[in-house]
Parts: C-alpha cells; sequence; structure tokens
C-alpha cells in the first residue's frame, strides 16, 4: 500500500539515502559545486513562479537542502530524476558538502545566522536507522515523534519549533489539519537570517514617493534614501543595472537587480529564465560608484506549495507511486506535498529573513568630490540575498507591487 510522507520546508524536504561517497571532508570545489547547483535550481524555480505572482520570495537553499534529504533515500530512477533537478550530476557527495557548507555559514560574526534541520517520524513508519543517524550527521537533523493520537498537538510542537529557529519570524508553518495518519515522516529545515547594513540608512530620510507598477499604475509607498559607494554593474546586453548593498560582515549582500525600464523585468526574466544563463554572471565584474540609492522597505511573506514547481523540473517522479525511497524505508512511500513558507523585511536597519520548507511524504576618500548616481528602485526589480564568499543564494525574490505583502501560490 502506497503511504504519504510529508515533508516541510521552512525550507525543508523529505530525504532519502541514496547512493553517495563515504563521508570524507569535502574540498572548497565540491562547495561550489553545490553553491553552483543552488544557483541553477533558484534560476528554475523562479521561471516556474514569476508568471504566477506579482510579488514573492524563497529560498533556494532551504528548499534545495530538503530536496537533498530526500534525494539521500531515493534510489534508481528517483534518485536520477532528483539528480538532475537538483543539478547535482557533477557532485558524487553532496552531501557532505552541505555538511560543510552549513558549518561554514553558521560560524559568520556580525550576522545573526541559524540554520535548522528536524526530522518527525510516525512511530509505525520503519525508518532506516542508518538513514535517520546521517541526516543527524550531515544535515544535523534533530528528532521527534508525530503523536497520533494527538495530531495537532504534534503540529503545535512543530509550529514551536519552526518558530523558535526563526526567532518568531514564522509562528505558524503547519496550519492544522496538516498531519494525519497518513504523514510518515516530516522533513524541515529552516533558516533565519538578520543582518545590518554596512551603511544604513537614516530613517528621518525616508519619505513617501511613487513606486511605478508593471501596468503604468503609480503607489505611494515609503523610500530609504542613502548616498555612499556601492559597487554596480551596468548591463547593457540584460538592460539591467544591478546593485550590491553589503552587511556588516561584507560576506553578505543584498541585491538589487533593476531594469532599466518601468516595463523591463518581463524582459529580463525571459533572459534570466534560459536554461543556459548563469545567474552567477549578475553578480561579477561590479565596479564602486557614488550612488544616491532610493530603496523602498517592504516587508514579503510568501506561502508556497511547490509540487508544480517540482513537476515542472522533472521531478514529478517523488509524487507518484513508482516512486522509489528504498533508502528511507523497505516500506513503499511517495511525496505528498513540498511546501515553504519564506519572509522576508527590509528597512533602515538591515534585513531580516526567514524560510521554512516542508515535504510531506506522502569607497576612499579621494572619490568624495564625485557627484552621485542615482539608483531608484521605483519600478519592479528582481532581488537576492546572498552569501558571496560561496556564491550561495539565500534568498531569491521579486517586487513588483508594495501593495501586495502577503502572497500565496497553491
Amino acid at each position: 500500500m502506497m503511504t504519504n510522507v510529508l515533508l516541510v520546508t521552512i525550507c525543508a524536504v523529505m530525504s532519502v539515502k541514496v547512493g553517495w561517497a563515504d563521508p570524507e571532508m569535502s574540498n572548497e570545489t565540491d562547495i561550489r559545486l553545490l553553491t553552483s547547483a543552488v544557483s541553477a535550481f533558484s534560476r528554475d524555480v523562479y521561471r516556474t513562479l514569476h508568471r504566477r505572482a506579482l510579488n514573492f520570495v524563497f529560498s533556494p537553499f532551504t528548499a534545495h537542502s530538503a530536496l537533498s534529504m530526500t534525494y539521500m533515500g531515493a534510489m534508481h530512477d528517483t534518485m536520477r530524476h532528483l539528480r538532475d533537478g537538483l543539478w547535482l550530476r557533477d557532485l558524487p557527495s553532496p552531501h557532505m558538502a552541505y555538511h560543510d557548507l552549513i558549518h561554514d555559514v553558521t560560524q559568520v560574526e556580525d550576522m545573526q545566522f541559524l540554520v535548522a534541520n528536524g526530522m518527525w517520524v510516525n512511530p509505525k513508519f520503519e525508518l532506516h536507522q542508518k538513514y535517520k543517524e546521517d541526516l543527524a550527521t550531515l544535515y544535523n537533523a534533530a528528532s521527534g515523534t508525530i503523536d497520533l493520537n494527538a495530531t495537532l498537538v504534534t503540529e503545535a510542537a512543530i509550529n514551536e519549533w519552526v518558530a523558535n529557529q526563526t526567532m518568531n519570524k514564522i509562528t505558524s508553518f503547519l496550519p492544522p489539519p496538516k498531519i494525519d495518519s497518513s504523514t510518515l515522516l516530516l522533513l524541515i529545515d529552516a533558516l533565519y537570517v538578520n543582518g545590518t547594513w554596512m551603511s544604513k540608512f537614516n530613517p528621518s530620510e525616508t519619505s513617501k514617493d511613487t513606486f511605478q507598477l508593471a501596468t503604468g499604475g503609480l503607489v505611494e509607498t515609503d523610500f530609504m534614501n542613502q548616498t555612499s559607494y556601492f559597487e554596480v554593474k551596468r548591463s547593457v546586453v540584460m538592460d539591467v543595472d544591478v546593485i550590491r548593498i553589503p552587511f556588516q560582515n561584507k560576506r553578505f549582500a543584498f541585491y538589487v537587480a533593476l531594469p532599466k525600464s518601468r516595463s523591463g523585468l518581463s524582459d529580463f526574466e525571459d533572459v534570466f529564465s534560459n536554461p543556459n544563463f548563469d545567474v552567477n554572471i549578475l553578480f561579477k565584474e561590479m565596479k564602486p560608484e557614488k550612488i544616491h540609492l532610493k530603496l523602498p522597505k517592504f516587508k514579503l511573506v510568501a506561502n508556497i506549495n511547490l509540487n508544480i514547481t517540482l513537476r515542472f523540473l522533472i521531478m514529478s517522479i517523488v509524487f507518484d507511486e513508482i516512486a522509489n525511497f528504498a533508502g528511507i524505508s523497505d516500506q513503499q512511500v511517495r511525496v505528498s506535498d513540498v511546501v515553504q513558507k519564506a519572509v522576508i523585511e527590509i528597512n533602515e536597519l538591515g534585513v531580516t529573513a526567514a524560510s521554512a520548507t516542508a515535504v510531506k511524504f506522502v569607497p576612499t576618500s579621494t572619490w568624495e568630490e564625485d557627484e552621485p548616481t542615482d539608483f531608484i528602485a521605483g519600478h519592479p526589480f528582481m532581488f537576492f540575498l546572498r552569501d558571496d564568499n560561496n556564491e550561495l543564494i539565500l534568498f531569491h525574490g521579486r517586487f513588483s507591487d508594495p501593495n501586495i505583502t502577503e502572497i500565496i501560490i497553491e
């Protein structure tokens, strides 16, 4: 009998054990191959979402991590589909690379950066001990039990765990009734980032101004203002300007990719969505300029069901009865849902961002006289939150309408 498994991505995805190399220390090359895979995955996910919502934010890092936990238990065709969809073909040991990457990013200073993984198991589900141990060792996954006699209590406990891991930015990740007797395994990957700008915006300079919609309409919203030196890339080929806004810990930055025209985001997205497009090209060959930066304050809360996305990305086999997760259990199981909740808040002090994913299985002084150039993010743009040391995209999104703050993508 086929049974469902719930994988929850805060970001979280249900993992299954598949053939992978013995856990030797991964090197820098493996980590770079992994973050390159996350970048390609981020591009692919964005391609499936941008025509379904004007605004959204998601965490490719947590979604990819959760699905990689699932990949660890996949076999045969299921393993191959996940490997290709996650861009892991060139990486023989992604799980050890994840172990080292998570260790690296959580040791940073001047930045709150929390990554937490968890698994909740139905007591009637015979989970392979090896899989459970590998999740704990490689992904530092905590474990809990699903109380079949009190599923609402279990949901409350999981929501409390998520809230604790995300500093209460995500407080109701699992709306009831999400867990039932058919839920065998729930994998959750949570991420919380809180960073302060290297050059803070003065709140007294925040003022109302108009944001131009792609349709031509105007919306009044709060814009933050400052004049400072920023790294900028001006691409004639892509018809887009990209600005890097660093945090106090300079390895992390918030990027805005602003099309040169009011209605240019859709054209840029067509270029960006090409399967051969190298996302990292956006962040290379940037040059310092004295900039008057005008950036809208905003907060986005996105609830995204990634099932359609994964089917589009040729990973539909994980939802089918032919799915093979023999690395997780001898019982025949499939994924029923992969869901993510992401929150990002941009203000004068910096950025606060949180994400959870679940998969249900079922400058210099000599420049001071320069005249600043305007960089006014006053029409639709794409944005990223990135660890530049590892070339790792943590959050990725689209901002097109200041009036839209809560997004649901089914």
